[in-house]
């Protein structure tokens, strides 16, 4: 049951990093009215998600063993 959850959890921030991946790649083609320093911040913020949700794939078996046992 724990290994079902924790899959759960996984697939949802690997769905959301590779939302914010593809966001990111169509950027430049959807927000045409956006200027380079806006078009840059959102770069960033995209950026950010996608870096935020590797360390919590990355720590979430840690996490997760800590917080069962």
């Amino acid at each position: 049951m724990q290994h079902i959850i924790l899959s759960i959890i996984t697939m949802s921030i690997v769905w959301y990093a590779w939302q914010n991946f593809k966001w990111l790649g169509r950027l430049k083609a959807t927000d045409l009215e956006l200027s380079d320093e806006q078009r840059q911040q959102r770069q960033m913020s995209y950026i950010m998600r996608i870096v935020v949700c590797l360390l919590t794939l990355a720590m979430l078996p840690f996490m997760f063993t800590f917080i069962v046992k």
